[in-house]
């Protein structure tokens, strides 16, 4: 894996990322909505190219193993329920992980770095993807885009 700054050089990126992430807002580390243009995307994909750096034959999910800090069985389809979402925001601080993550980050961080995956790799490992579902599913829920929407109209 070659040193290289994606958000720059999109050129650099793996051929078959840049045929699937086609549209600007993949490669965008500036815009906040966009993968890697928050802080916490931007973060994550750093920080997978330095796990991948120490762990060149392990799978996506081992990375989102240590992410998760030994708790990937846990990150599922259970939280992405109504119940459970409403149950998260009313009880942010017994979320799951929420000692180490907010819903936001920790969905952000599995999302960008699944997608440096992508990048870096021109891949994304396929056990990995019910994962990546579960981050997708939560962010999508009414309620979190509810609150998102309510913070930036409060800003």
């Amino acid at each position: 894996m070659s040193e290289h700054d994606p958000f720059n050089e999109s050129e650099l990126a793996h051929p078959r990322a840049r045929e699937l992430m086609s549209e600007e807002l993949f490669f965008d580390c500036t815009d906040e909505d966009a993968p890697f243009g928050s802080d916490e995307g931007s973060d994550a994909y750093f920080e997978w190219r330095e796990w991948r750096k120490e762990n060149k034959s392990n799978s996506l999910t081992d990375c989102f193993e240590w992410i998760l800090d030994g708790n990937l069985s846990g990150y599922n389809e259970n939280l992405c329920t109504e119940v459970q979402i409403k149950i998260d925001q009313t009880n942010p601080d017994n979320a799951f992980l929420a000692e180490h993550y907010d819903i936001y980050t920790l969905d952000t961080t599995i999302i960008a770095t699944a997608l440096g995956q992508l990048l870096d790799e021109g891949i994304i490992d396929k056990d990995a993807k019910p994962y990546i579902m579960v981050a997708l599913n939560r962010q999508m829920n009414s309620n979190i885009l509810d609150a998102i929407v309510r913070v930036v109209n409060a800003a």
